[in-house]
């Protein structure tokens, strides 16, 4: 499968075609269709792209990056119910963590304090209620999201727009080695090598939300990653959640509202106020 990502023209998105027309999972089939979609190209450009390949596993095994394809039993049932699921996963840490009930905590980089408190809580509530938390290491509430997860020693997992050879933002190096540290994961659809691309920070919300049973928007802008991710989840008929603090609270700390209500008004985001509704949630999210 690598090699054939690595032939001209040929991405996840005909892989994907490949794979539903082989119902997944007919290693010979597949091998079969990559062998006739091989024979379209140059002896030159399938040395290439074998190469390419040798190169990639390689760098993974110096870097311990495991790497999964959606042929593998590793990998996470619940992302084959997103209709553009990424075809290999690279993960360093525990790819054992999405068998776990899983939820997305997530938000704006610009939070407030009161935002940032909420998105620890909330995190440290799920993660003690047996759920893994599936945020992005950005700074803000994704940093706090993780931080609360791992402050009650929680499973935690980020999920990176780049090669795991590297951490963006780099200040958050600290944090990504606190979570291999206590058995999370940090997990890209990329290989190593391939570095922060803006597209791709939207993009990778699909597979932090096709993770999880749950999305919940702790703080978000009118725009930005929140409002994609809670388009994604909406797709992928997921739950989608946002915090609501009392309105004297919010406005003490300087809570953005603004994003809570596009997510509600738009996307059908169901609102959390108190400790008492995330716990209602979790239990909620548990019995499905």
């Amino acid at each position: 499968m690598l090699t054939a990502l690595n032939l001209p023209k040929v991405g996840p998105g005909t892989i994907r075609k490949l794979l539903n027309q082989q119902n997944l999972h007919l290693t010979a089939s597949l091998q079969e269709s990559v062998d006739r979609i091989s024979v379209s190209f140059s002896p030159a450009q399938t040395t290439e792209a074998v190469s390419k390949t040798s190169d990639t596993i390689e760098r993974c095994e110096k870097l311990s990056i495991h790497i999964i394809s959606v042929l593998d039993e590793e990998y996470p049932r619940a992302l084959l119910e997103v209709s553009d699921f990424p075809p290999v996963l690279y993960v360093k840490g525990s790819a054992a963590l999405w068998s776990m009930p899983c939820v997305a905590v997530v938000g704006t980089r610009e939070a407030s304090p009161l935002g940032l408190s909420y998105a620890k809580q909330t995190a440290a509530t799920f993660a003690t209620a047996g759920f893994c938390v599936v945020s992005g290491l950005a700074l803000g509430i994704d940093t706090a999201a993780h931080l609360g997860a791992l402050s009650v020693d929680g499973a935690t997992i980020a999920v990176l727009a780049h090669g795991l050879d590297s951490v963006s933002p780099s200040s958050n190096r600290p944090l990504a080695e606190a979570i291999l540290e206590k058995n999370g994961a940090l997990v890209s659809e990329h290989p190593p090598g391939v570095r922060p691309y803006a597209p791709e920070f939207v993009r990778r919300n699909r597979i932090q939300s096709g993770l999880s049973r749950a999305s919940i928007m702790v703080e978000s802008g009118e725009t930005g990653g929140s409002i994609h991710q809670a388009r994604f989840t909406k797709q992928q008929k997921r739950r989608l959640f946002a915090i609501f603090p009392k309105k004297e609270l919010g406005e003490q700390y300087n809570f953005r509202y603004s994003g809570a209500q596009i997510l509600q008004s738009e996307f059908g985001a169901e609102p959390i106020e108190t400790k008492e509704d995330v716990l209602s949630v979790a239990a909620e999210l548990l019995r499905k």
